[in-house]
């Protein structure tokens, strides 16, 4: 069933270095101390002397990484009702309200939510979230660091990257430069399924299944996959399958998703998106389909037109293999 939603615009970016707050020595103190009191209950060690001065061993802080890409996707006369950060690796700053700091930043200081804790599934719950909440237009923010202060039981992200996606209904008149309605047209979601307890065993042919029911048979039909979906994925190979970077857990497969539409921009095509979260077990997929135009503009002021539905920014190469 068509969710109503249609993606208007996204930007991605990849961050280097720590994060501009922990220049101030006070808050890298205070950070910490608070990273300390956290951890230590775990049998985790801050090492010392890590937070003296700033340096590439410390992180991202979320609030920074997704403010920065808001402007690049949301003007002051299109407000946002919904904004939905999703992660599943903490920031630098965890005592941080991240949501709602993004929220006063964002245009329309829209209604806030974090997700976190359902790993790669989280960017998915949250498009869940912005179709059942009936907002005009909602930005779902994905974000993920590659350094942790401390040794986790997981490998961490290869890079500090982050994803944001607008979407709206597509209904009403904007508020943009010019007069009367705007063309809404965009990639519409088409479908939206989570599956929770899919067994390591289970998911490639589930998912396989879900594939060609969404496809319904179609030959023209790009299909999306996260890493860790991809590793199992029995379906056909070729050009008609974009895998996104391993090693980027949250954001991978969206970031491939940018890819997709970019290169599909002349001659825009139904697209699936799949991604599988092993460590718990749950198995998403979207489907998206054209709206009409090579180049989707949601509503937009007549000065907006040219613009393009991706924006890709800062240095967007996927990793080099030989850093992982």
């Amino acid at each position: 069933m068509e969710s109503g939603l249609r993606l208007l615009r996204a930007a991605r970016q990849t961050v280097t270095g720590p994060a501009a707050l922990l220049g101030d020595p006070v808050l890298r103190e205070r950070t910490a101390g608070y990273l300390t009191d956290l951890t230590g209950p775990y049998g985790l060690r801050v090492p010392d002397g890590l937070f003296d001065a700033p340096s590439e061993a410390l992180g991202q802080s979320y609030g920074e990484m997704a403010a920065e890409l808001i402007p690049a996707l949301v003007p002051p006369d299109e407000p946002v009702d919904l904004l939905v950060l999703a992660f599943a690796v903490h920031d630098m700053l965890p005592g941080r309200a991240t949501a709602a700091y993004l929220s006063h930043v964002c245009p329309g200081t829209p209604m806030s939510f974090a997700l976190c804790d359902q790993g790669s599934a989280a960017a998915f719950t949250g498009l869940r979230i912005a179709r059942d909440y009936g907002c005009r237009r909602a930005l779902l923010v994905t974000v993920e660091q590659s350094v942790l202060p401390y040794d986790a039981p997981v490998p961490v992200p290869a890079r500090h990257r982050a994803v944001a996606m607008l979407y709206g209904t597509g209904t009403g008149t904007g508020t943009g430069t010019g007069s009367g309605s705007r063309d809404a047209r965009g990639v519409r979601v088409t479908a939206l399924r989570q599956h929770a307890d899919v067994g390591a065993s289970d998911v490639a042919a589930l998912a396989a299944a879900e594939v060609r029911e969404l496809t319904a048979g179609r030959t023209d039909v790009a299909v999306v996959l996260g890493a860790d979906l991809a590793a199992v994925w029995p379906g056909p190979g070729g050009g008609a399958v974009t895998t996104g970077p391993e090693r980027q857990p949250s954001t991978g497969v969206w970031w491939a998703l940018l890819d997709r539409l970019t290169a599909d921009a002349a001659r825009p095509r139904p697209v699936v998106v799949a991604d599988y979260e092993p460590g718990l077990g749950y198995l998403s997929v979207a489907a998206l389909a054209p709206a009409g135009r090579s180049e989707p503009v949601g509503e937009r002021g007549a000065d907006e037109r040219a613009q393009p539905l991706v924006r890709l920014r800062s240095a967007d190469g996927d990793p080099d293999p030989s850093a992982w």
